[in-house]
């Protein structure tokens, strides 16, 4: 999920293609790798899932009052009846490491981790268990010089508290959106990473990404890793104006639009650029102009298509979804062209997000009640 995504520069897109020719010529130098591909029932149950965000991010929870986050037996029941086979659970170092010393893993809070991971693996559920930092923790990672050491020790624990754990449930994710333009400084720190879990865990399957916020152009970019037993994720929120519209973080324009519409067209947009803001409605123009469609979407889920099937390699879109403010009918649409996609590039996908801005559900008196409209844009029955 994008929190403060800055706009990205057009020069990025127009190189992709150089980075990743020499990008290729760092495959197969490794002496570390593990032989053994995903597991086939894994890779099944990945194929349809959704986002638990904030159940382990952002503050610890309060002692007494249960977090409105946090999921029972009963709500992951629900997930399952769905036709969900899993979930992507984003945790917070600081949630489970001594924030005085992040290299000490809390014996009590790993405690509460493993019983959450035993719920939902009850549940039929498989688990994707990804490493999510905020932004300022990201830039200190990367200003480290590249070593990584304190990610690295928190991985070679959790890994190794958790390697018992059946293979063909669990997902160790790297790093949510490194949030780094350069690859070739994401590129090493990653393989790093994926050597240290691969360490205390040589039988899971670990989930890698590319650079900055995980596009598909910035995997695209990725060097695949000599291990096979690796699922490469992406994220797919393109056009972003229409799926971030009206959010209050990120690029500050994307508060200042609402009602656009999904596909989009000049004529698709005159109503919204009509009550737009003078600031913000040449974006919302120009959003017209760019004739966002299903073809148009196509073509960059495509990108990654033509890159995996050159390596032979299994790809995950680990987030993809609109916020709710966008018009209900267009949310939809997009919901239903985007999961098309997806799912006939041969690629799972991980919805975001099961609540919050992008909630697919809602509660009720505690009880999830889920949105028909998405679920039957996402097909998930």
């Amino acid at each position: 999920m994008l929190f403060h995504r800055p706009r990205r520069s057009p020069h990025r897109f127009c190189h992709w293609i150089v980075l990743l020719l020499g990008a290729a010529s760092l495959v197969g130098c490794d002496r570390w790798r593990a032989d053994t591909a995903p597991s086939p029932a894994l890779v099944a149950a990945l194929a349809q899932g959704v986002n638990l965000s904030h159940w382990w991010t952002g503050p610890a929870p309060n002692a007494v009052i249960r977090s409105a986050h946090a999921m029972s037996p009963q709500d992951l029941a629900a997930v399952r009846a769905q036709g969900f086979g899993h979930v992507r659970l984003p945790i917070e170092p600081m949630r489970i490491f001594d924030p005085a010393r992040p290299s000490v893993l809390l014996q009590d809070r790993l405690s509460n981790l493993r019983a959450d991971l035993d719920r939902i693996i009850a549940a039929d559920l498989a688990v994707i268990l990804a490493i999510q930092m905020d932004s300022a923790a990201k830039q200190r990672l990367f200003a480290s010089g590249g070593k990584a050491s304190v990610l690295a020790a928190q991985w070679a624990q959790l890994a190794s508290q958790l390697s018992d754990l059946p293979v063909d449930r669990l997902v160790f994710e790297i790093l949510n959106e490194p949030e780094i333009d350069n690859p070739w400084a994401w590129a090493p720190m990653q393989r790093q990473l994926l050597e240290t879990i691969r360490g205390e865990a040589p039988r899971h399957t670990v989930l890698v990404s590319g650079a900055h916020y995980s596009d598909p152009v910035d995997l695209a970019m990725l060097a695949p890793l000599p291990d096979r037993n690796v699922i490469y994720g992406f994220h797919f929120y393109t056009p972003h104006n229409f799926t971030h519209q009206g959010a209050d973080w990120g690029w500050e324009m994307w508060q200042r639009m609402r009602d656009l519409p999904y596909p989009s067209s000049l004529d698709a947009v005159a109503d919204a650029a009509e009550r737009a803001d003078p600031g913000a409605r040449p974006h919302v123009e120009h959003y017209g102009r760019q004739r966002w469609t299903r073809d148009k979407l196509a073509a960059q889920i495509e990108l990654v298509a033509q890159w995996a099937g050159q390596y032979d390699l299994v790809v995950q879109c680990t987030e993809f979804g609109v916020i709710q403010q966008a018009p209900a009918s267009d949310r939809a649409r997009w919901l239903r062209d985007a999961r098309g996609l997806i799912e006939g590039a041969g690629f799972g996908w991980t919805v975001w997000d099961l609540t919050g801005t992008f909630a697919i559900a809602n509660r009720d008196q505690g009880q999830l009640r889920f949105d028909p409209q998405a679920l039957e844009a996402l097909a998930a029955r």
